[in-house]
């Protein structure tokens, strides 16, 4: 594929993978109001991402790939609702690691990031786990040439691979 036809790909890749976030996230913050839970699909994916290891906004920033100040507000409100917690390090005191609370646990275990009942979950599965499969794994090829990619893929499987 020539520069010329790198060009409209790209931008068709990009409005695709637009949309899909935004049915996936569609569907994440409709699956939080039916729990009553008023946190943002941002601050349901950095308590999944607590979860699994106590982390800086330093890290979650590099992972997601997002301005350090858009997850300082995001954290406050999860701390504030009792969902997360900042500590200190005795070691560095300029670093301040996030952990999730019992309560954020609860939450993120009760929400699941994904649905059956998903309009996405439904169009991965009329078009089948093979299509599927490809999908996630061109998907995942791509994510892992940018910075922190392997760090994200690598952490996917994990958790993908031990729920």
């Amino acid at each position: 594929m020539n520069e010329a036809q790198l060009y409209p790909a790209a931008i068709e890749i990009q409005v695709y993978a637009a949309l899909l976030l935004k049915f996936f996230n569609q569907a994440l913050f409709e699956r939080l109001r039916q729990h009553g839970a008023r946190i943002s699909s941002l601050q349901h994916g950095v308590l999944r991402m607590l979860q699994f290891e106590t982390l800086t906004i330093s890290e979650i920033s590099q992972r997601l790939g997002l301005d350090p100040s858009t997850l300082v507000r995001a954290v406050d409100s999860l701390e504030h609702k009792d969902l997360a917690r900042r500590g200190s390090d005795p070691n560095d005191r300029r670093r301040n690691p996030i952990s999730i609370t019992e309560k954020g646990d609860d939450l993120v275990t009760q929400v699941p990031m994904i649905s059956d009942q998903d309009p996405t979950f439904q169009v991965l599965q009329n078009i089948g786990i093979e299509a599927t499969t490809q999908i996630r794994d061109l998907l995942c090829q791509v994510v892992q040439e940018f910075p922190e990619g392997k760090t994200v893929v690598d952490l996917m499987s994990d958790q993908t691979n031990n729920p």
